[in-house]
Order: structure tokens, then C-alpha cells, then sequence
């Protein structure tokens, strides 16, 4: 390891991780195609990020979702009282509740409009115009959710209740807001405090498709979420090329049918 990448782990130390392996990805992929019927998961909001969300949910959390929204409910719905795991606290935010309500929503960006309208003009044999975008922070990013934050929480309050846990999940696309701590193992250490309604819980950023965090109200910190079984180098090339995405794409039944 070079003096810079000692360095860069500096910060890091600390750092709350929960890491699985790529074994569980598998499980999750096959375990909600098994459980959740099909016609619902093709109800998936592709442009939330919501079959992101589902796959993610599933493989950390242990447990397959009871319902997703087909018809104006809560977007994922887990029934925790299920899940053995000691991490709840971390990754919903408190203890002792039967169920966890899930509220996904993407932070605006103009990149999957710029892709359509690129694979539009290919077919008609033009050039494609180009995406053009601005190289932010980690924390820039959940600033910038700040609005969809409060969509959710409305949601949120709205559809669910305070016996469960409620969660957002926010998902922020690479190309809307490249973050220049996109190659780094770990961001948790250098996250701030996100500005959050006291009604929730606890919130997920998923950095597509590099980094997954969240925050826990009851713990006051971040979390890296992290996979493990690889070396650096492999993880950062396994995320980079998007093979997560296109296993969470394929197993919730959208292969090729969204640009992340």
C-alpha cells in the first residue's frame, strides 16, 4: 500500500462497517424473485431506483420484503421481527419494532433524460448530445436530497406509523453528481450529520453505483455498507463496472430496461 492510500485510510479509523459477501447478493437475488410475485416487482419504479432499493434492502437486511407498492402504498415493507441480525439499530434506526416501512426516491438529475435522448438519436442514426456535469462532494450529495428527503418523510408519515421503523432510501445516479470520493473503500468517516424530520429513523444513500450508507437516528452516525471477499482493487473494479446493478437489474426482473 502507497503512503497516499496509508493516508487516505487515516480518516477512516472508526468507521462503523456491516460487510457482506457477494454470496448474499446471490441469496437476494434469487430470494425476492421467489417470494415477491412477479407482476409486482415489474411495479418497480425504475427511475427511483427502486429495484435498487428492493435487492440492497434485501441482501442487508437478511429478510425478503411482506409487500411493495403496487398501488400507492409504502415502497418496501419488511417484517423485522423475521431477521435474527444484531445490526438493526444501525440499519433502521431503533429496536423493538415488527415492521420497517421503506420510502425510495431519487434526487433529481438530468443524465437519464440526456441517455434516452442519446439512444433516441443513435437510432435515427444522428450524434448524440452531451451530458454535461459538475464534480461534487460525498456530503453535496445528501444535500442535494434534502427535497426528496421531505417528499418521503411526508409519505412516510402519511402511509405509515410510529410503531415501525420508517426509512428512506435515497439513490443518487454517478452522472448527475460524480462525487470525488468515488474511488475511496470507505465515505462514512467523512459524511456530516444529515438534517432529518424526527420522524424518521434512519436513511440509506445508495451513491450509485460505488458507495452505500446509512444513517441511524437512535446511533447518531453513519454506517458503510460495504461487500466483502475481494481485495480493494476488486471491489472498486466490481462497483465501477456495475455489475451490482446489473445483478439487482436482472434478479428484480428490469435487465436492460434502465440506465443505471
Amino acid at each position: 500500500m502507497s503512503d497516499d492510500s496509508a493516508k487516505s485510510f487515516d480518516g477512516a479509523i472508526g468507521t462503523h462497517v456491516n460487510a457482506i459477501t457477494y454470496e448474499v447478493i446471490d441469496w437476494a437475488t434469487e430470494a425476492l424473485p421467489a417470494h415477491v410475485p412477479a407482476d409486482d416487482l415489474k411495479k418497480l419504479k425504475l427511475a427511483a431506483g427502486e429495484h435498487l432499493a428492493a435487492m440492497l434492502t434485501t441482501a442487508y437486511l437478511g429478510i425478503v420484503p411482506v409487500a411493495v407498492d403496487v398501488c400507492g402504498g409504502v415502497d418496501l415493507v419488511y417484517r423485522v421481527a423475521d431477521s435474527d441480525s444484531g445490526a438493526m439499530s444501525s440499519l433502521l434506526g431503533r429496536n423493538g419494532v415488527e415492521f420497517a416501512d421503506f420510502e425510495v426516491k431519487s434526487i433529481p438529475g438530468g443524465f437519464r433524460e440526456h441517455d434516452a435522448a442519446a439512444s433516441r438519436a443513435l437510432k435515427r442514426g444522428e450524434e448524440p448530445g452531451t451530458h454535461w456535469a459538475t464534480v461534487v462532494s460525498a456530503n453535496d450529495v445528501v444535500e442535494a436530497a434534502q427535497s426528496m428527503i421531505a417528499k418521503a418523510t411526508k409519505q412516510l408519515r402519511d402511509k405509515s406509523s410510529p410503531d415501525r421503523a420508517r426509512v428512506v432510501f435515497i439513490v443518487s445516479h454517478f452522472f448527475d453528481r460524480p462525487y470525488v470520493e468515488c474511488l475511496d473503500l470507505l465515505i462514512a468517516h467523512a459524511l456530516t450529520a444529515p438534517t432529518l424530520p424526527d420522524e424518521i429513523d434512519a436513511m440509506w444513500v445508495f451513491f450509485a453505483p460505488s458507495h452505500l450508507v446509512v444513517w441511524s437516528a437512535v446511533e447518531q452516525r453513519w454506517t458503510q455498507l460495504l461487500l466483502s471477499g475481494c481485495c480493494r482493487s476488486d471491489l472498486v473494479r466490481c462497483w465501477s463496472n456495475g455489475s451490482l446493478v446489473r445483478v439487482i437489474a436482472t434478479g428484480s426482473g428490469h435487465e436492460n430496461r434502465a440506465s443505471w
